[in-house]
């Protein structure tokens, strides 16, 4: 055999790239009309399907995935306490026993890191957020407590968020197994080298990074961050490249942004609206990788997995057959018990330490904004910006401008409210320029934020503050420019 025959992709990996990749495309990509006026993703028809079919089942008043909820954040939270009192019980005795219990110590939380307690140790910031997030859980099932705590301007809304039909509970379950459809046989590496010289052009990025973004737009922004984590701790980003990707191109999901324009009354806009957001995420994601603080991220490799990628085009070569070639041999390398195992891991790392972290800070961000006027004081400024830009009701609605960094659908809470005749109160060109900022603004701490800070990526949460506020100055007049031009009620 030659060297070009050695090198030739078997015919069974191509068919095996070929076969998931299409399956992965519809599942995640396929848009399909529910028969009411509507449209969704296969992945998003399990994802109602699973959350509708258990939540039927009820648990004094709640739905089931709520008692699971409960009993998954019970677990995080007793066997981190569980891991303390180890590593507590260690240094007591090892303290007392050895002439240098430095370096044990230090031996003994590298073999902890690999061990049976490594699912549940975290930063001790960590660990208190799994102690409120048990508190308000079982509070909120149980009924006892303030209405401000267990409320709907409280738990009580995030747990819906986090247990609901559509919440993320179900997400996670439906999407953490089937995110290697489009990660593992061979997409990505098929789509990076046919874009690749566009999307490096436009966005400083990779061409594979076009997944993520598909990924995010038809599925969830969690899912966008998610597949970006995965890519950059298996090689196939750089820090840079994974930081530019998780506050550029994981938007939140088409479906969820006509669940947006429905709370705010802007359904028969929707077309419009959604044209309006894609044209600025698409300016944003030119400007932002080319700026601090994304500019200064090192373009390096995590050093414990090394390059990984390879888009690169040999002399005499198509970029089909190249593409077909590098595709072929990453669904040859994928078998199904890597995903099996992929999907295991993805569902430990969020239901110990995703879930709980978000029922807290989720919990603790809607109180402050429910009971105190720290969003009005620190929304002034915007509010000043968007006076200044004539929008109407601009220092009234102010407080949308910001409420979006702890969750994207806090905003549309707001506009949505109504009068006793049912009639919006915000004006709608308000509604639809604040409405569409919340969709471009992507980082959201309870969802897409936590993940990146979990993840090995290197934003920390003052790149993220620094990122949302970068991304909601220059995104209003942009938005406020085409509501002006084309949005005419």
């Amino acid at each position: 055999m030659n060297s070009s025959d050695a090198h030739t992709p078997k015919k069974k990996s191509t068919v095996k790239f070929a076969i998931m990749s299409v399956i992965g495309v519809f599942l995640f990509m396929v848009p399909i009309p529910d028969g009411q006026g509507a449209f969704n993703i296969p992945l998003g028809y399990a994802i109602s399907w699973l959350g509708s079919t258990l939540n039927a089942m009820e648990i004094n008043g709640f739905g089931l995935i709520f008692f699971l909820a409960c009993v998954v954040i019970t677990i995080s939270f007793l066997g981190t306490a569980i891991a303390y009192m180890a590593k507590l019980q260690a240094y007591v005795i090892l303290w007392g026993s050895s002439d240098n219990p430095y370096s044990v110590l230090k031996e003994r939380e590298e073999r902890d890191k690999e061990g049976p307690l490594k699912l549940f140790l975290c930063h001790p910031i960590y660990f208190a957020s799994k102690t409120i997030a048990v508190i308000v859980a079982w509070m909120v099932f149980f009924r006892v407590g303030p209405e401000w705590l267990v409320g709907w301007d409280g738990g009580r809304l995030m747990m819906d968020l986090i247990s609901g039909n559509s919440g993320l509970m179900a997400i996670f379950l439906i999407i953490g197994i089937a995110i290697p459809l489009l990660t593992d046989f061979g997409l990505m590496e098929f789509l990076g080298v046919l874009i690749k010289k566009v999307i490096r052009f436009l966005f400083t990025l990779p061409g594979r990074s076009s997944i993520d973004l598909l990924g995010s737009w038809f599925s969830s922004s969690a899912a966008g961050v998610i597949i970006t984590r995965d890519q950059h701790e298996k090689g196939y980003y750089t820090d840079r490249e994974a930081a530019a990707i998780c506050v550029n191109f994981t938007l939140v999901s088409l479906p969820f942004t006509f669940v947006v324009a429905s709370t705010i009354g802007l359904t028969a806009y929707f077309a419009l609206f959604y044209m309006v957001i894609c044209v600025t995420a698409i300016l944003l994601a030119v400007v932002m990788p080319r700026i601090w603080p994304l500019s200064k991220i090192k373009d390096e490799y995590l050093p414990e997995v090394g390059k990984q990628i390879d888009e690169e085009v040999p002399q005499n070569t198509s970029l089909f057959s190249q593409a077909t070639k590098l595709a072929s041999q990453r669904a040859n390398k994928t078998m199904s018990d890597d995903v099996l195992k992929s999907g295991a891991s993805n569902w430990l790392n969020i239901f110990m330490d995703l879930i709980p972290i978000i029922l807290a800070w989720g919990t603790v961000a809607l109180i402050i904004n429910a009971q105190t006027p720290i969003f009005q004081w620190l929304s002034w400024p915007f509010g000043q910006f968007m006076r200044l830009l004539q929008v109407p009701g601009a220092m009234e609605y102010a407080p949308a401008t910001i409420a979006g960094f702890i969750d994207m659908f806090i905003p549309a809470i707001m506009l949505g409210t109504r009068d006793a005749y049912e009639v919006f109160i915000a004006p709608i060109q308000t509604r639809f320029i604040l409405g569409a900022l919340s969709i471009v603004q992507i980082v959201y701490m309870a969802e897409t934020g936590i993940l990146i800070l979990k993840s090995k990526i290197p934003l920390h949460i003052g790149h993220l503050a620094v990122i949302f506020v970068m991304r909601t100055v220059f995104a209003l007049p942009v938005i406020v420019l085409l509501t002006r031009l084309l949005f005419n009620p």
